[in-house]
């Protein structure tokens, strides 16, 4: 009589491990889930971003099971979009893939940095996220920004003055300030070696070493105290840089990830890896399992 009484015990002692387990895996994965604000613009001058959006909405968000919502259109509309105040509101992440590097619109650009700085939204920058706004930290002088600022951006003097009649007491938004690893230059349409710092969440798919295929390297002109690396990227004639990162900003972070130039339709296709969509999905889950810095 015992010994049924015990294996009793142990059989519904099991049961409710087996299903403390469920529970546990389920609600995981409703974290990793979550609303997804992807940005963009059609069709892309030097970079292909229609046929990039249908991969991320029919491939890498649904591979995710994502509930996303996207802001496209042409470049000068896109831009009007982005200075709606609170466009970020309500959403679990942002994901950025846009290409404004000869932007003058500040407003735009202070406002973006608002929705992860002051709204608490983490942002994944994509590729030429990165090449964006240089008037603000790449084509310009030192000292444009005055005494006060000790980072190394380098603000064209128009543009600080413009910014700084309009926005007396705004923080100028430089922004490679905001990327965290601030870049100018590329490399060549090479394969890039990946090796892997530390141990990351968003790199838990990605063999080291991998090579990826014909894509740019983007280099590192300065980085800031408080950017993680999370890869480091080789390429034939080029310097190793950092090609993913986390670098906290306000409330918030951002995470940046260089790769993804992606000439669909030229040939095999960063987008249309594995390896690639993996450091998306398992970027962005990252991000919303852990918005705060």
């Amino acid at each position: 009589m015992k010994d049924k009484i015990m294996i009793r015990t142990l059989n519904r002692s099991l049961k409710l491990a087996i299903l403390a387990l469920a529970l546990t895996v389920s609600s995981a994965s409703l974290m990793a889930a979550g609303k997804v604000l992807y940005v963009t613009h059609e069709p892309g001058n030097w970079h292909k971003y229609t046929p990039q959006l249908k991969i991320f909405k029919e491939q890498i968000a649904k591979k995710a099971s994502w509930d996303v919502t996207v802001i496209t259109g042409d470049y000068d509309g896109v831009i009007e979009q982005l200075k709606k105040r609170n466009f970020a509101k309500g959403y679990d992440a942002i994901v950025y893939n846009y290409c404004f590097a000869n932007s003058e619109d500040l407003d735009a650009c202070a406002n973006i940095m608002r929705q992860t700085r002051n709204g608490g939204v983490p942002a994944m920058l994509i590729h030429c996220s990165m090449h964006s706004w240089w008037g603000t930290y790449k084509s310009g002088e030192k000292g444009a920004l005055g005494e006060d600022y000790k980072g190394k951006a380098l603000a064209t003097p128009e543009l600080a003055a413009k910014w700084k009649e309009d926005h007396p007491k705004g923080r100028f938004p430089a922004y490679g300030d905001f990327t965290g690893v601030a870049s100018v230059r590329h490399g060549k349409k090479l394969p890039i070696i990946l090796h892997k710092v530390g141990d990351h969440p968003a790199t838990k798919d990605l063999k080291e070493g991998y090579a990826t295929p014909n894509t740019e390297l983007y280099n590192n002109e300065y980085v800031l105290r408080k950017v993680v690396p999370i890869i480091k990227g080789s390429q034939e004639g080029e310097k190793d840089a950092i090609v993913m990162w986390t670098c906290p900003q306000g409330k918030s972070q951002v995470m940046g990830l260089s790769l993804g130039h992606g000439a669909v339709g030229d040939g095999p296709d960063e987008w249309e890896t594995p390896e690639f969509q993996g450091l998306v999905i398992n970027g962005v889950n990252y991000l919303i399992e852990h918005p705060k810095p």
